[in-house]
């Protein structure tokens, strides 16, 4: 199937009466393709269809200007969003399958620009090759070390990175891991959405303008009798503060936060008001995760230092990828970074300290799949910064 359409050339003969077909078509193509999200991004003269393929945004067709608030409308009917509403921010959930892909959500964003509505829809898919932590691509290392994690009575797991970075997938990962371990526990989540569902897990969706709020959700739950805790994601300090009582008081709790290095989670952590005694008795560590692309098995070729080199070719879209992998550094507390918390140290002196300990960041384990021709030293430059070959 080739989804890169001619950009320079629009189509004409579109009527308004076929956007239902054409909308079920995009998006039909975007499942089939693996997209994670499309784009409708509204220009001066014409509407730009783009489709994010293994975390790059990839222009798929370009439309007449006359379409665009046709084809918002009948995406704001498929997600049950009022189509009378043209200035504000929208946000709502579409259903919709296509062939044997498993979709549990598809989130749908819309937002108001100076030449229409811009839409968003991403999907969140269920990978059956996915579901278990050996499945993820761990270093034997990390995969090892967070085993040791699940199996705790207490304590906070915090794990950072950037939208789109696995990190639900992760989570996901470890619960099943309790589950089969430790089948007598009562777990419970709070998530906004619920993007992967768990069979043996309570899983509460906490509605985005509601009245249940994340802290209040937990402040409530806590009192339920739940021995495994999981939140989507630290947002303020109410719901950092409460979390980290959670893993003080006999609570194994998960969570993520957007920080782009496990030090920098601990300091925003002190920056949202928790004392750093708080941090370092409730702190079991912090996992750091990216997504790189992997080379497309079809098409890879050597260079001249014998590493393998995208391509292109029809099963990759002419990209040279297909398909992601994860890069991941483990930051365990111990007396060393526990002292330097307490004493507030900034985040160079936490840095130095992981470094003096022989740590492997995340570009170490980068280079990891470098050496195993997994991706390229380009990609894991643009996804984390320079890395020597």
């Amino acid at each position: 199937m080739n989804l890169h359409i001619n950009s320079d050339k629009k189509k004409t003969d579109t009527q308004p009466q076929d956007v239902v077909s054409l909308i079920n078509s995009i998006l039909a193509k975007a499942m089939d393709a693996g997209a994670s999200d499309v784009h409708f991004e509204p220009m001066a003269d014409e509407i730009v269809i783009k489709f994010r393929l293994d975390g790059i945004l990839e222009v798929v067709e370009r439309l007449p200007g006359s379409l665009s608030d046709n084809i918002i409308s009948r995406l704001k009917v498929l997600g049950g969003l009022l189509t009378y509403r043209n200035d504000i921010p929208q946000e709502g959930r579409i259903s919709i399958k296509s062939g044997d892909k498993r979709i549990t959500d598809q989130r749908l964003a819309v937002f108001p620009t100076i030449y229409g509505q811009r839409a968003v829809v991403r999907f969140f898919y269920q990978h059956k090759e996915l579901t278990t932590l050996s499945q993820l691509g761990f270093s034997e290392e990390i995969h090892k070390n967070l085993k040791k994690i699940a199996t705790q009575q207490q304590g906070l797991l915090l794990l950072t990175g950037p939208a789109g970075s696995g990190k639900s997938t992760t989570l996901a990962a470890i619960l099943r891991y309790i589950l089969k371990h430790f089948s007598g526990k009562s777990i419970v989540t709070l998530e906004d959405p619920v993007e992967i569902r768990i069979d043996g897990v309570t899983q509460v969706q906490i509605p985005p303008h509601g009245e249940m709020t994340f802290a209040s959700a937990l402040r409530s739950l806590l009192r339920q009798d739940p021995e495994v805790l999981m939140i989507g994601e630290i947002r303020d300090a109410e719901t950092a503060k409460i979390a980290i009582e959670a893993g003080l008081t006999g609570h194994f709790l998960m969570t993520t936060m957007h920080s782009g290095t496990p030090a920098g989670a601990l300091l925003r952590l002190l920056e949202m008001g928790i004392e750093s005694y708080q941090i370092t008795s409730s702190v079991s560590a912090v996992l750091n995760q990216r997504l790189v692309r992997r080379l497309c098995s079809n098409c890879k070729k050597h260079d001249d230092q014998k590493k393998f080199r995208p391509v292109g070719c029809e099963s990759c879209l002419n990209t040279g990828y297909h398909g992601r992998a994860m890069i991941a550094e483990l930051v365990e507390m111990d007396s060393l970074l526990r002292k330097a918390v307490l004493e507030k140290a900034d985040i160079e002196e936490l840095e130095k300290i992981l470094k003096e300990k022989d740590h492997k960041t995340i570009l170490h384990d980068g280079r990891r799949l470098v050496n195993d021709s997994i991706t390229t030293i380009d990609e894991i430059n643009k996804v984390c910064g320079i890395i020597k070959s």
